[in-house]
């Protein structure tokens, strides 16, 4: 059984708790956060620590660390609190659900978040950091960078690679052999048929980008 920590005491910390309790080999031991946001003692049970001593209290040489935040920035506050754990030498877990459904297991990185009824064709890769909500299709062949963030009921055909830091909102879907730039925001219920690049912001069908705006500005923007 491998002991972990988790980073966050908010929602994210709770449904994280509930899966790793109830489906894997892991045991909660700690949660901790930045030193500004140390507002409790305890949080489900467990003690919270505050992140600048972590290291000291849960070690990384008796337990691994777990980050599971949100997309906020692009994925990008998520991805500096997986540098900041790694530089403390915190080896990062991952949470795979029982419930997948493939033929044969993809690859997974570190600090991945991959929830029930996710389906993988074969020869699928999934780097570090990367979430994946509930009930998404991921084809033959394709490549999920790290840091990027799948919402549920998405669809990525065969060949398909999302890059670093990107965003797919609820039920997009992606053609065959298409690259998704890197932190390209895609929106719920969109259709990429053709590359995107970098930065790019895509959130109504017909794979029109919306003019002068990068995907920062646009998170920023709808305060995300």
């Amino acid at each position: 059984m491998t002991k972990v920590a988790i980073f966050g005491i908010g929602r994210g910390a709770d449904v994280a708790t509930r899966y790793f309790r109830s489906d894997s080999p892991h045991e909660i031991v700690a949660y901790t956060v930045d030193d500004a946001w140390v507002d409790r003692k305890e949080f489900m049970g467990r003690p919270v620590i505050p992140f600048s001593r972590v290291e000291k209290e849960a070690p990384p040489a008796e337990c691994r660390m777990f980050i599971p935040m949100g997309f906020q920035a692009m994925n990008g506050l998520r991805a500096a609190k997986y540098d900041a754990a790694k530089a403390k030498g915190y080896e990062l877990e991952s949470y795979v659900s029982s419930r997948i459904m493939a033929w044969e297991r993809p690859k997974f990185g570190d600090n991945c978040f991959i929830l029930d009824g996710n389906v993988f064709d074969f020869d699928v890769t999934v780097g570090n950091d990367v979430v994946l909500w509930s009930a998404n299709h991921i084809g033959d062949l394709s490549v999920i960078e790290d840091h990027a963030w799948i919402s549920s009921h998405a669809v990525l055909a065969g060949e398909v690679t999302i890059g670093s830091h990107a965003f797919l909102g609820v039920n997009a879907t992606v053609s065959n052999h298409v690259r998704i730039g890197p932190r390209s925001y895609i929106g719920a219920n969109t259709l990429i048929s053709k590359d995107t690049p970098p930065d790019s912001v895509y959130v109504t069908q017909g794979s029109t980008p919306l003019a002068g705006i990068d995907s920062l500005r646009f998170l920023q923007m709808i305060k995300q």
